[in-house]
């Protein structure tokens, strides 16, 4: 028996195997798909020749025209092109193995389910190093979520998806995009679009917000309290799901991930091959439900605006150094939704205000809170070194005199 993986592993393998010419039969796919040739960088163009060599060429010739004319004269009118396609004869061909032994067998197979085989494909060693940096960010993503579920056991501490928070099943939700997206690319060997979701989950949806924002959960709050077993829950999710769709192309990270993960009686955890592809999770969210947060995010983008520009007057350093004072006349909560504390939060910053007086520096941008102004104060009280929030409450707590009201209560 074979899994789904299994079948996508082999599948994906025969389908760029038969496109480059390696095996003779299309089974069991109907019709070939064009595909072109690779493309690499010309040995014989001025601008990729080593440097002492392009020095050495000026010396003799006296400028850079004069030298591409001369090279043109040599090798032919090919030495104007600086890419071109790979072969023996020109010498610009990148042997398979050069590439694993530099950068692993995963970030060539990451090359190839990157490149677009319906136009030429190009590759170099920038583009190798572009995807190193696209390869360290997913690594790192992954990497970051085992750090912070160590201590979590699915089966026992896993919370459920209608005791979630919204802020949780946001990135429920936009996994669930992920899923469908990676699942439909799969279905239509469209590799390089599982490539660039994924990337842009790790990037735009996980490192750049989601996870930014619980970290306060992850860090402060008791490690048996509700809320924190919330974020682990969901980033334990995230983070099998998503192995789990890039496991047919780069399988030996995917392999690694999983031999970190906490058991689950639900999984297999001999071999994440051994496992079917994630499914969306139905009933996390609704329409309105996401056009909520994508108010949230307007708005969040901002507030970030107006704390660069604060940060650059030399107003706070830190964004936990910030109050946010919102000016607008009318009813943010039936726009938006969440409490000043959560918009603190998703801000990530110690305090936030909303007045109809006055207005702000910064002027919003956003059409559903039409005269919205911003601006950016010091936030009030102290400093809690456990936090890092400012809060009134430091030192009412005689048993803990530094700190905030909050985590004086969850050390007790």
């Amino acid at each position: 028996e074979h899994t789904t993986l299994h079948l996508l592993y082999s599948r994906f393998w025969h389908k760029f195997l038969y496109d480059i010419g390696v095996v003779p039969t299309a089974e069991p796919y109907q019709k070939r798909t064009a595909h072109g040739m690779i493309l690499g960088l010309n040995p014989h163009s001025f601008v990729n020749l080593p440097a002492e060599e392009q020095e050495k060429l000026l010396k003799e010739y006296g400028s850079q025209k004069a030298a591409e004319k001369a090279l043109e004269e040599k090798y032919g009118e090919m030495a104007r092109h600086p890419i071109v396609k790979m072969s023996k004869s020109l010498g610009n061909g990148m042997e398979p193995s050069e590439i694993t032994d530099q950068y692993g067998a995963d970030i060539l197979r990451l090359w190839v389910a990157s490149a677009d085989y319906h136009a030429d494909i190009r590759i170099s060693k920038d583009i190798l190093k572009q995807l190193s940096e696209v390869y360290r960010k997913i690594r790192n993503t992954a990497r970051y979520i085992l750090g912070n579920i160590a201590d979590f056991t699915p089966d026992k501490d896993a919370v459920a998806f209608d005791r979630l928070t919204g802020l949780d099943r946001w990135a429920l939700t936009r996994f669930n995009e992920l899923v469908k997206t990676v699942t439909e690319a799969y279905d239509r060997f469209e590799f390089h679009i599982i490539y660039h979701a994924l990337h842009n989950f790790c990037t735009i949806d996980m490192s750049n917000f989601y996870l930014d924002v619980i970290k306060d959960r992850l860090y402060v709050e008791a490690p048996d309290s509700e809320d924190r077993r919330a974020a682990q829950s969901t980033i334990y999710t995230i983070l099998r799901g998503m192995t789990l769709l890039f496991a047919p192309i780069i399988p030996f990270t995917a392999e690694e991930i999983w031999s970190f993960m906490p058991d689950d009686s639900r999984y297999d955890g001999a071999s994440v091959m051994f496992n079917e592809m994630p499914r969306v999770i139905e009933g996390i969210s609704d329409e309105a439900f996401m056009e909520k947060w994508d108010r949230i995010h307007a708005l969040r983008d901002d507030v970030l605006k107006a704390l660069e520009a604060a940060r650059n007057a030399k107003t706070i350093g830190k964004s936990l150094e910030a109050k946010v004072v919102l000016h607008f006349d009318g009813s943010l909560a039936e726009q938006i939704g969440l409490t000043l504390d959560e918009l603190a939060t998703v801000f990530i910053v110690s305090q936030v205000e909303v007045t109809a007086e006055g207005a702000g520096s910064y002027q919003g941008t956003v059409p559903f809170l039409p005269g919205l102004t911003i601006e950016i104060a010091h936030a009030d009280g102290a400093h809690c070194p456990r936090c890092w929030v400012y809060s009134d409450t430091v030192g009412k707590d005689a048993r803990h005199p530094t700190l905030c009201a909050r985590c004086a209560q969850i050390i007790g």
